[in-house]
């Protein structure tokens, strides 16, 4: 198993998503990687925080065939659940395997113009396994991207832009003191590892997660587009914050902050696309 930055032989992967519209342009191959050192109250990715496998219980497949005592998941081994409603998230893949498993779609990547797309967690908490994962991809002719918030020391910035065709950036809060309190996440870092890619002939796109109450006031929106024209960059996609990740945390027994928050509609968010528009911001809409 690697550690954050470790090998580029192995990572733990919980999911490869299959025929995804919207994270990085066509039909796109998504594989997840487990592991985070941030911590975002909206993250709707909550089982991959943690950079261990772990133990999800879904209540509705769960037929209580074992004792609980104290409310508590039963003592059965997931192998060993009869309606698999305890599983383990997470498992260690090798770059080989993973390679293996996305090419399978190029007919439909080539078709749409599509590719594999690398997340997470983090996934640059595991640089070297991306690195020489979309390397793969590329040298076996697959357009790749790569979906971060580039909020950590990169080791080797020129050998990851070689290797992905977009990045995919978060943009969330745009107050340096506000971010890292909430989220943990550092803007300066992630503009200075933006402006080396960038100057290595990177394509970037950001990405605005818009929640309200954290990342949907005016000058929140304002502050972001203000470093996006700065750092030339002219393409955004507007994420209105959903629940879908909302059972994700009963299923591994976390606590969720934005519990019974309304979900956001493409009208809840025209305020924010009028201010990127006026910044000269192309923009897309997750959901349209």
């Amino acid at each position: 198993m690697c550690s954050e930055t470790g090998s580029a032989t192995t990572a733990i992967v919980t999911n490869v998503q299959r025929y995804s519209l919207h994270d990085g342009g066509g039909i796109r191959t998504v594989a997840f990687l487990k592991g985070c050192p941030f911590h975002c109250p909206w993250c709707c990715n909550p089982e991959n925080l943690s950079f261990e496998p772990q133990v999800s219980m879904n209540e509705r497949l769960c037929i209580h065939c074992s004792p609980r005592p104290g409310g508590r998941l039963c003592e059965r081994r997931p192998e060993e659940c009869p309606t698999e409603a305890k599983t383990v998230l997470g498992r260690e893949r090798t770059v080989d395997d993973l390679l293996a498993e996305a090419v399978r779609d190029r007919v439909f990547f080539e078709e749409s113009g599509g590719g594999i797309t690398l997340s997470g967690g983090e996934a640059l908490a595991r640089e070297a396994f991306a690195t020489e994962f979309l390397s793969r991809c590329k040298a076996a002719g697959v357009q790749t991207a790569l979906e971060t918030t580039l909020a950590v020391p990169l080791r080797d910035a020129p050998a990851l832009a070689a290797a992905t065709d977009v990045f995919l950036v978060d943009f969330k809060i745009a107050d340096r003191e506000r971010s890292i309190a909430v989220t943990g996440i550092d803007p300066d870092v992630r503009d200075e590892n933006l402006k080396e890619i960038l100057a290595l002939g990177a394509r970037v796109v950001g990405r605005m997660p818009i929640i309200p109450g954290y990342t949907d006031s005016r000058e929140n929106v304002a502050g972001n587009v203000a470093r996006l024209v700065e750092l030339g960059i002219r393409r955004a996609d507007v994420l209105p914050f959903h629940q879908l990740g909302e059972a994700k945390y009963d299923a591994i027994g976390r606590d969720y902050a934005l519990r019974g928050l309304h979900q956001l509609t493409a009208d809840d968010v025209s305020g924010v696309v009028e201010i990127l528009e006026r910044g000269g911001i192309t923009i897309i809409v997750s959901g349209e």
